[in-house]
């Protein structure tokens, strides 16, 4: 599982660029069976985690698929004019899907059902196969091999079910793991009241469930304070305390809401449908809070929290209310984002706000008057700097607007971290204990889906660095763009994702080739490795297609290279 920096692994360093550079590139293994590749966590020991999307494929069993419904045949009619508008034979009839396995042989056929059966309102309906293409990831010195959590062997066809959520989120200094992943769907039969045709259903036990996964692989599930209709529990951060043990921090479900509770007494009566399919069907069903778990050297559970709301609900409130645990430091303060209510006259804001929990108490970082407005803790350092994010929200999304900040527990001083440019967006995700945060921030200052880029910045300076900018310029021989940094270490390490082109693969992994048989390419993204390294920043001729300045690099990341010997010692986790 460990990844250590091999000298055979993209050799930056003997390039004519990299001498220039501050930071060397090394990538991480891809996962050979998915299009997109990402690290979610690493630790000091070079032992990192992450996660792959877009996994090539995925089984589809249409064993129970009506072939005769005039959606699926629409759906089929639409697909095939839309080739024709782009000169390009479809390749395949619904009676080959039906008959002749063509759903998992013929690249077209596999799209189309995988369109066709993950469409929100045919998912939703909980009565189509339920398709999950994202896998957690160990890296290891060569390969990036899948872990399963919770997914089983599939009785309809060969493999697993491919229909979880699987999430690896922190791993400690020995290895010890932590996440989360769903149960896997089942397929179940069920004839309504009064009529004998048969319906197709897909349930699951339960929808979230954390897990502790120790240095030798096996898994310790984090079973839910309150598990009525299986639970919910989820494990975000953990840390490995002095005496051996460890403290992991997530949510749990503690209850169901009142509205949750009558609905199912009125509408889930199992006449017309499953009754787990119509608790399934609910959105928000529990109440759920911030917790806290503490384990021995033995991984035995020796405690389990719950840390509490930030407000007090009326006694007559029918919704759920919840608070979470994003992650905590050696000292076992602890930070998250709750529900709230207004300073000023105790309405009940709609937006989660960034709190931290301390020796039973639940604190405020950013006090706000505005409906729209959120804010998020995603982190805190031993010396108990905590960062997040806080903006406004639009039509329910935050995407457009976030604001990195950084808090002082010792002082309570709150201060906004600068942007690349006046309303960039930027997303805040690690900072180390010498005071270095890393993230992504919008690099372009228009266009409907513009461009993001890694970040480094040093608490109290006055900019952002570009990781990019502490890199060799791009070129054919240096062809990455850093996206975005995810984790950096107490040595200055910088786990990032980067884009880079590959040839374009279709959702069976086969090569495509456009209508000359010439083949395409596509950007994806892949898990890298930044090392610091003594050299001075170049100075890159930026792409026309390119909006923004690069910053200049001036600042004081050469004390990336200067801290003294037991500040790149300490650890963080």
């Amino acid at each position: 599982m460990k990844f250590k920096l091999l000298a055979a692994s993209i050799a930056i360093a003997i390039s004519q660029q990299a001498v220039a550079a501050t930071y060397q590139l090394t990538e991480l293994p891809r996962h050979a069976n998915s299009k997109y590749t990402n690290v979610s966590d690493a630790n000091e020991a070079g032992e990192v985690i992450g996660q792959a999307s877009n996994l090539f494929g995925v089984k589809i069993d249409v064993s129970y698929i009506d072939f005769d419904d005039s959606n699926l045949k629409n759906y089929y009619d639409n697909a095939k004019q839309q080739y024709e508008q782009i000169d390009e034979p479809i390749t395949f009839t619904l009676d080959d899907i039906q008959n002749n396995n063509a759903a998992n042989t013929n690249a077209q056929a596999h799209a189309f059902m995988l369109s066709y059966i993950t469409s929100a309102s045919r998912s939703a309906s909980l009565e189509y196969q339920q398709v999950n293409r994202s896998i957690s990831l160990m890296f290891n010195n060569n390969t990036a091999e899948e872990f399963v959590v919770f997914d089983e062997q599939s009785p309809d066809y060969q493999g697993l079910t491919r229909s979880v959520s699987n999430y690896l989120t922190g791993i400690a200094d020995d290895g010890t793991i932590v996440g989360w992943g769903s149960a896997p769907y089942k397929k179940i039969t069920f004839t309504k009241d009064g009529e004998t045709e048969v319906d197709t259903y897909f349930v699951r036990d339960w929808r979230n469930k954390g897990v502790l996964i120790t240095p030798a692989g096996e898994k310790v599930a984090l079973e839910p304070a309150f598990a009525e209709h299986g639970g919910l529990s989820l494990a975000t951060d953990i840390k490995q305390t002095n005496d051996g043990g460890y403290v992991v921090v997530g949510q749990s479900s503690t209850s169901l809401s009142k509205r949750t509770i009558e609905s199912i007494e009125d509408n889930c009566d199992g006449v017309d449908e499953p009754v787990e399919v119509c608790i399934q069907r609910l959105s928000n069903p529990y109440h759920t809070r911030a917790y806290k778990w503490t384990f021995d050297n033995d991984f035995n559970l020796t405690s389990a929290t719950d840390l509490g709301l930030a407000f007090t609900p009326d006694e007559d409130s029918e919704i759920a209310y919840s608070s979470i645990a994003i992650a905590t430091n050696a000292n076992g303060l602890t930070v998250g984002d709750s529900r709230a209510r207004r300073q000023s006259n105790d309405d009940l804001l709609p937006n989660d706000q960034a709190v931290y929990f301390k020796e039973g108490e639940i604190k405020r970082i950013k006090e706000v008057e505005s409906f729209y407005e959120y804010s998020q803790a995603i982190d805190v350092n031993d010396n108990g700097i905590i960062i997040g994010a806080f903006g406004r929200t639009a039509n329910g999304s935050k995407e457009n607007d976030s604001t990195g900040f950084y808090f002082d527990t010792n002082t309570s001083e709150f201060k906004e971290m600068p942007a690349y440019f006046e309303n960039s967006v930027t997303v805040v995700n690690d900072i180390n204990n010498n005071g270095f945060v890393v993230g992504q921030g919008v690099v372009e200052k228009s266009g409907s889906s513009r461009r993001r880029e890694a970040f480094l910045y040093e608490i109290g300076a006055d900019k952002l660095v570009n990781i990019n900018s502490l890199l060799p310029c791009k070129s054919d021989d240096f062809p990455y763009t850093i996206a975005e940094a995810v984790k950096i270490t107490d040595d200055n390490k910088i786990y990032a994702v980067a884009t880079k082109t590959v040839e374009r693969r279709n959702t069976l992994g086969e090569i495509e080739k456009d209508s000359k048989g010439e083949i395409e390419y596509e950007s994806v993204t892949l898990p890298v490795v930044l090392t610091p390294i003594s050299g001075e920043p170049e100075t890159c001729t930026p792409p026309e297609a390119e909006t923004y300045e690069r910053q200049s690099a001036s600042w004081s990341w050469l004390s990336l290279l200067a801290l003294p010997l037991v500040a790149l010692r300490r650890r963080r986790k």
